[in-house]
């Protein structure tokens, strides 16, 4: 995982969230981001397989650090 001070990505602030399916089956997760309003992903099982890992790693972090800060 990147830390935070390195200048290989940008963090945005999401806000909300929300699953979008197609008629041919493709799927997204689309976000909205306090930054940039809203963005999408097209995902596939295995893509969400690793969204929600890492989630429930960024939710062990927020327990450890007495944190239900809100972003912003």
């Amino acid at each position: 995982m990147s830390q935070f001070g390195t200048s290989d990505h940008q963090t945005y602030t999401v806000t909300g969230s929300q699953a979008l399916g197609r008629p041919d089956g493709r799927v997204a997760i689309r976000l909205l981001t306090k930054e940039l309003g809203y963005i999408a992903f097209e995902v596939d099982q295995r893509a969400i397989d690793h969204l929600r890992n890492d989630l429930t790693a960024a939710e062990q972090l927020l327990r450890q650090s007495g944190g239900n800060r809100r972003p912003g």
